[in-house]
């Protein structure tokens, strides 16, 4: 595609989005309060992350042994502020997850809009309500590392006044932030039910005018889109935990682990090489919905049982009791699962009429759509999603 027909696209795209947001009142109060949240959890998660850091700084200063490997089954933390450390080096990466997790809703939540799409509001408020979960579990650990502290660290340290001071400091700010962090978040997502609501009532004729009245029709598109919604958020919680068990197995030096365990060499290259398949895998299980393909299907749905099992081996190689770590991973299990099972049943639809609606977003160009809905003009854009207005071309 040229730089033309790029710069055309981006401004269809940018000028349909204002459109779409400026649509109604609850549009409106929709993506106000979307990037409201968006900005007021980063800036907690920031504020978090700094206290743990100047933490995890004094514990150094205290015991200048600290390891720096992260915990797993190959170096295990021995000392209470090893444990510690431990502790602020997972809640560390926890909040950088928080981050990426609060920059994805941001997404997601624009994209339902943009889309009008019923089901990807669903989907953004389920999970404003399961990071509120995780940031409650966030400071359940939290106060634990702070118990250990008081228990059994700031004896050993009670002449370095100074650094004694800071560490109670800085776990009350972690502490402060992540209960304002928690209840902010619940708050929003109750809002969040309330617009999605209201905005279910002003998208839910969309798939009616796109589909007409065929009932089953109707169902088998709605599937297709649940899997499309699926698609992206196996596309950001796999890809994200995968890569983060990468940076942690190449910490630990799996990469030198042939001559010692070459179970564990073995299992870490299988990783990486999944890590680099995912998003392929992904873009070509939208491809095969749309051309009706079910070697595609097929061929998609092994990768996710293999993905399943590579998780299943990061969990058993995980030592510890890390519950955010764990509960991440198997809500990522639980995605790939529903998304093998939806991929069967959107593969029984196909040939069954459904092909010429599953259609690219944006294929045709608005002004022309105002003249002639039927002509459709052509380009090679690609997103993961496909719900529009505009009205299919049949072949």
């Amino acid at each position: 595609m040229d730089k033309t027909s790029e710069a055309s696209t981006v401004k269809r795209l940018w000028n349909l989005l204002a459109k779409r947001v400026t649509e109604s009142k609850y549009t409106i109060a929709y993506c106000t309060l979307l990037t409201l949240s968006t900005i007021t959890c980063i800036i907690l998660e920031a504020i978090i992350v700094n206290a743990d850091l100047e933490i995890y700084s004094d514990l150094q200063r205290v015991d200048p042994n600290i390891t720096t490997y992260p915990s797993t089954s190959i170096h295990l933390a021995s000392t209470d502020t090893d444990t510690v450390a431990l502790g602020l080096r997972r809640l560390k990466n926890e909040n950088v997850f928080f981050i990426l997790v609060s920059l994805f809703q941001l997404v997601l939540g624009l994209d339902a809009v943009l889309r009008q799409s019923v089901i990807q509001l669903i989907a953004h408020t389920t999970n404003q309500f399961l990071s509120t979960v995780f940031a409650s579990i966030q400071v359940l650990e939290t106060s634990e590392k702070n118990q250990i502290v008081n228990q059994n660290i700031l004896d050993a340290i009670a002449n370095a006044t100074g650094i004694l001071t800071r560490i109670r400091l800085y776990f009350l700010i972690a502490l402060r932030n992540g209960i304002g962090l928690v209840v902010v978040m619940a708050l929003f997502s109750f809002i969040f039910v309330y617009l999605s609501y209201q905005l279910f009532k002003q998208f839910g004729w969309n798939t009616y005018k796109r589909i007409g009245a065929d009932i089953q029709q109707q169902e088998r598109f709605r599937l297709a889109q649940i899997f499309f919604m699926f698609l992206k958020l196996d596309a950001f919680f796999q890809l994200v935990l995968c890569i983060f068990y990468t940076v942690v197995m190449s910490q630990e030096q799996y990469f030198a682990l042939w001559s010692i365990d070459r179970k564990k060499f073995v299992g870490y290259i299988i990783h990486i090489a999944l890590t680099a398949l995912l998003i392929p895998a992904l873009l070509v299980a939208r491809y095969g919905v749309i051309a009706e393909n079910r070697t595609v299907m097929v061929a998609f749905q092994v990768t996710q049982i293999i993905v399943i099992m590579d998780f299943v081996l990061v969990l058993v190689d995980s030592a510890g009791t890390w519950v955010f770590w764990i509960l991440a991973v198997c809500v990522a299990i639980a995605l790939c699962v529903v998304t093998i099972v939806i991929s069967f049943l959107v593969a029984k639809n196909f040939d069954k009429g459904l092909k010429p609606y599953m259609q690219r977003l944006f294929d045709s160009n608005e002004e022309n759509d105002k003249q002639d809905k039927g002509n459709l003009l052509r380009n090679e854009e690609w997103l993961i999603d496909d719900e529009d207005d505009y009205t299919p071309s049949h072949k």
